[in-house]
């Protein structure tokens, strides 16, 4: 081979190897509280091939708001399923932002196995269940009991993670109560010594769900994070659109949740939806004021939505999609 025919080689092979690395998956990681149907988008998007279509080698970490929200501040995670759990350290002068939000309000359930607790009234000087302090759960629970004239402050908020521990903690009476989702309702519905207290989001209106990310990945990333919320809400049209997909990307992640319940829980998350991914501007501020209160910020230390919520990435994603008539593929 002459020195020419060698020089040749190596130059192929070299850009062989360039455009390797160009092509390479970009590695995220995402979190999700609980692996329930609304976070099916997130479950489809990977067994579908839609983050893979973006590019992206994206891992799924199950992990509650308040293990999640350092883990996205450090930049050991991208992005976070549970933004509005974020949002208690964006009042604190956290660089995130808010970048999809998925429901207006929550599907969750107050359940009781104590006899004589009956209504929201009788938790006075009780211990509620949450998954975690400052979670959605709380703040829904505070929320509702607010709606009833009653002191939010006059129950006392035990953190119990998720999984049968909660359910346990319930059905024990361990707890006065416990804010259930709709997949737990369902599993205990059938206890004989349960009953519900209150249908939480029948009473409250509040953003539950979506994405959130540091500032940094908005800013400097915005490829990277378009990419990412592309492929959810991908995620989200093939949910939609196809139920049996959703209940069995669900039923992969959670084999011990019974699909009927999977199904009941899908049907209630669908209706709760978000219609595009974005809230308004006044429940953008609803949110805010409801923690700050919860915070004892001053009104005049508050910050403002355009602090928190960032759906400029999101708008593009949506029209993008919409202009080229993009389908889920079953």
């Amino acid at each position: 081979m002459t020195r020419n025919s060698i020089l040749f080689a190596a130059a192929a092979v070299a850009a062989v190897l360039s455009a390797a690395d160009a092509y390479a998956a970009d590695k995220v990681k995402y979190t999700v509280p609980v692996l329930i149907p609304a976070y099916a988008m997130y479950f489809l998007a990977e067994d579908k091939g839609y983050f893979k279509e973006e590019n992206l080698d994206a891992e799924l970490v199950k992990a509650g708001g308040g293990t999640a929200t350092p883990a996205l501040m450090s930049g050991e995670v991208q992005f976070s399923g549970s933004p509005s759990a974020a949002i208690s350290a964006i009042l604190r002068g956290a660089p995130m932002k808010l970048v999809f939000v998925s429901a207006d309000r929550p599907s969750y359930e107050l359940w009781s196995g104590v006899p004589e607790i009956k209504t929201l009234a009788d938790l006075k000087g009780k211990s509620v269940g949450v998954i975690s302090r400052g979670d959605t759960h709380e703040l829904a629970i505070r929320m509702a009991l607010a709606a009833h004239n009653l002191d939010p402050n006059g129950v006392s908020y035990t953190p119990i993670g998720v999984g049968a521990g909660r359910l346990a903690a319930v059905i024990s009476g361990a707890l006065a109560a416990a804010s259930l989702t709709l997949d737990e309702v369902d599993q205990v519905r059938t206890q004989p010594k349960l009953h519900r207290i209150a249908d939480i989001k029948s009473i409250v209106k509040l953003p539950v769900g979506g994405a959130v990310t540091n500032a940094k990945m908005v800013a400097e990333q915005r490829d990277v994070t378009k990419r990412f919320l592309r492929a959810v809400m991908k995620g989200r049209r093939h949910m939609n659109a196809f139920e049996d997909d959703a209940i069995a990307s669900v039923q992969k992640q959670s084999p011990q949740t019974p699909r009927e319940a999977i199904r009941a829980a899908y049907k209630d998350s669908i209706e709760v939806q978000t219609d595009d991914g974005t809230i308004p501007l006044a429940v953008q501020q609803q949110e805010i004021d409801a923690r700050s209160d919860i915070l004892n910020i001053p009104k005049d230390k508050r910050v403002t939505p355009a602090q928190v919520y960032d759906f400029s990435i999101l708008a593009e994603v949506n029209r993008e999609l919409d202009a080229a008539g993009w389908k889920p593929r079953k």
